[in-house]
C-alpha cells in the first residue's frame, strides 16, 4: 500500500496545528480508507487470525485445544486438568474481556490467577460455557469459541516490569510499516491484564530505537511503576528489530492497511503475535503525549 497520500494529509492536519485524532477521525481517515469491512474477520476473531498468520509463517502463541461447543467443555477441562499453567481467550472478545490466566496450582482442581485470586474447576466450567453463549463476543448474540493457548513466560526485562501478568508490545502499522509503539504493561488494578482501560501502564517507545520515553496511568504520567517501584522510561526494550520486524510481517500477512499488532516477548528472546486490531484505540495518544498526525506524517517521503 502506497502511503505517500494519507502522510500528505496528516502533514496538512499538522499545519492546522490538529495533531490528536479522534474516534470519528481514526475511523474515516484510517480505519475506513485501509480496511474492507470483510476483511475485518481476520483481526476479530483470534482464531482466524492465528491460523492465516500461522500460514505465513508468523510466529504465534501454541494452540491448547479450541472449546466450540457447550457439549466440548467436559472434553476441554479434562485436557486443562492435567495442566498448571494456562490462558482461556474468547476468540471474538475485546479489550481484555473474559480472559483468564492460571499460573499454578493453588490445590487440587483449583488454579492460581494472574494478578491474584484462584480459579476452580467449577467456575472454568461456567467460563467456558459463557464464552462458548458469546458472553465476551465483540458483536454479542452470535455465539463465539473459547481458545486455551500456552502461558507465555515472559522475557526477564518485561517480567521485571511487573512479575505476575504478561506486559505486551502494541505496534500501529499503516500500509505495513509501524509508525507508533508502546509497552502495555499489567498492574495489581488491572488484574493482570495489560490492557489500559482495565488499569495498566502505557509506556511510549520509540520506534526507531525501541527506548521506553513516557509512562501513562489512568491518564497521570508516572516514573515507576505503582506495584514494583520498577522505573519505567530511560531503558531499551530488548530484542526491538525483531518486535518491529515481525509486527511489519503480521500486518503484511493480513489484507488490512491500518492495524494493531499486539506481541510478547518470550523468556528465550522470541516474539510472538498475540492478535490484532483492526480498530486500535487512540489512549496510545496520551501515552506518548503526541498526536498520531505527528507520527503519521514522518511516515513514507
Amino acid at each position: 500500500m502506497n502511503v505517500s497520500a494519507p502522510v500528505r494529509g496528516w502533514r496538512e492536519l499538522l499545519r492546522r496545528r490538529e495533531a490528536l485524532v479522534g474516534i470519528n477521525r481514526r475511523n474515516l481517515e484510517l480505519v475506513d480508507p485501509h480496511n474492507e469491512r470483510r476483511h475485518y474477520p481476520l483481526a476479530d476473531d483470534k482464531l482466524l487470525a492465528k491460523n492465516v498468520l500461522a500460514a505465513a509463517g508468523v510466529a504465534v502463541p501454541r494452540t491448547v485445544t479450541v472449546c466450540e461447543r457447550v457439549a466440548d467443555v467436559p472434553a476441554v477441562l479434562a485436557t486443562l486438568g492435567v495442566l498448571d499453567e494456562f490462558v482461556v481467550k474468547p476468540a471474538r472478545g475485546s479489550g481484555g474481556d473474559g480472559i483468564v490466566v492460571a499460573v499454578g496450582r493453588a490445590s487440587p482442581g483449583v488454579w492460581k490467577l494472574a494478578g491474584g485470586g484462584e480459579l476452580a474447576e467449577s467456575d472454568l466450567r461456567r467460563h467456558l460455557a459463557e464464552i462458548v453463549f458469546g458472553a465476551y463476543a465483540l458483536w454479542g448474540g452470535l455465539g463465539d469459541r473459547a481458545l486455551v493457548e500456552e502461558r507465555i513466560e515472559p522475557h526477564e526485562f518485561l517480567h521485571g516490569l511487573w512479575p505476575h501478568g504478561l506486559p505486551d508490545v502494541r505496534v500501529i502499522t499503516l500500509g505495513g510499516v509501524p509508525f507508533v509503539a508502546m509497552v502495555r504493561v499489567p498492574t495489581s488494578r488491572s488484574g493482570g491484564r495489560a490492557n489500559l482501560h482495565q488499569g495498566g501502564v502505557g509506556v511510549a517507545v520509540d520506534v526507531a530505537t525501541g527506548r521506553m520515553t513516557r509512562a501513562v496511568l489512568a491518564g497521570e504520567q508516572v516514573e515507576r511503576h505503582p506495584d514494583t517501584g520498577r522505573a519505567l522510561t530511560g531503558a531499551a526494550v530488548p530484542c526491538w528489530p525483531q518486535i518491529v520486524g515481525l509486527a511489519r510481517r503480521a500486518s503484511r500477512a493480513v489484507p488490512l492497511g491500518y492495524l494493531g499488532v499486539d506481541i510478547v516477548l518470550d523468556r528465550t528472546g522470541r516474539a510472538l503475535v498475540l492478535e490484532l486490531n483492526v480498530r486500535p484505540g487512540l489512549e496510545i495518544q496520551n501515552v506518548h503525549g503526541r498526536g498520531l498526525a505527528e507520527f503519521l506524517a514522518e511516515v513514507g517521503p
